[in-house]
């Protein structure tokens, strides 16, 4: 797969123009989705416009909002898979993974904003021209500073969590069996299936992964925060071998919560989200050949850690 791109200079006063032509495996990028009905258009339409030659499978996991209708305007610039009932993430990465035809698969989150050529590019160079097995993207604010004191802590929780991440289709067919049932901690499983020294955390400068919060009213992000935290305690415990009984009992217990609050959606389905963003469409630049930008969404900002799955 050839990808071109240009790069314009200033050279003796005048406007010189460079072309790099980059030579692409195949591509397939995965969306996990379910009731993303706020953002999935605009997260599609940015990386459509973005002109990044890559097939792009939504695994639809039992949306019971407006998403499918929203899928459906695509047609077939898309692939959908549909999960009739809610089956968790890993089950969805999952069913991705065995519809996938590319060489490399690139996950990304379905709530995006600034989403652009260069980060998916910043995903995939690692591993086509360096030795890297597993690339782990984390979003930044544009004027993200390598400098304040805990930085290494919060890149590598973020990346540990991050959706934003790349791999080889051939390492993760082999562990397809033991994502399904993870749900959320599926994203820290696949971090210690993978050597440590073949896995690569990148900063993607002005990308945008809105927190749960700004999607939702409040009891519907804490129960959202309370499933994910309690599923990627439990691959935890899993990886470690352990599955203690108090496990158990905190499962119970957290679902119990789960289902009271997950009875205020209907109350805080008319909330409107505190991120409006649209890009307009433009089908003709779905092809090989893309322009490499420099220009970046404004008031981006850092990933919560746990908002990070």
């Amino acid at each position: 797969m050839k990808v071109k791109s240009q790069e314009l200079g200033v050279w003796g006063g005048y406007m010189a123009q460079t072309r790099v032509e980059i030579l692409l495996p195949s591509v397939s990028l995965i969306i996990a989705a379910y009731n993303e009905e706020a953002f999935i258009e605009t997260t599609l339409t940015s990386i459509l416009a973005s002109g990044f030659p890559c097939e792009i499978i939504v695994v639809d996991d039992g949306s019971t909002d407006r998403t499918p209708q929203i899928l459906k305007r695509f047609g077939e610039r898309i692939r959908v898979v549909t999960h009739p009932v809610n089956r968790g993430k890993g089950a969805a990465i999952a069913s991705g993974l065995q519809e996938a035809q590319g060489e490399i698969v690139i996950f990304c989150d379905a709530h995006l904003l600034g989403l652009r050529q260069h980060h998916l590019l910043s995903l995939a160079f690692p591993m086509i021209y360096g030795e890297a097995r597993a690339v782990l993207g984390v979003g930044v604010p544009e004027n993200f500073s390598l400098s304040f004191v805990n930085v290494a802590p919060y890149l590598l929780l973020s990346g540990i969590l991050t959706g934003q991440r790349a791999y080889y289709k051939a390492d993760l067919l082999p562990l397809i069996g033991e994502m399904v049932d993870l749900g959320y901690g599926v994203e820290v499983f696949l971090f210690t299936r993978l050597p440590r020294e073949k896995t690569t955390i990148i900063l993607l400068p002005g990308l945008v992964h809105l927190t749960k919060p700004q999607m939702s009213s409040f009891p519907v992000a804490t129960a959202g925060y309370l499933r994910e935290s309690l599923e990627i305690l439990e691959t935890v415990a899993r990886i470690q071998g352990l599955v203690p009984e108090e496990m158990r009992e905190l499962r119970r217990r957290a679902t119990a919560v789960l289902a009271k609050y997950m009875k205020t959606r209907k109350s805080g389905a008319g909330r409107t989200p505190s991120y409006r963003h649209t890009a307009p469409y433009n089908s003709s630049r779905i092809s090989g050949e893309y322009e490499l930008s420099e220009q970046h969404h404004e008031g981006a900002c850092g990933p919560h850690p746990m908002d990070a799955v």
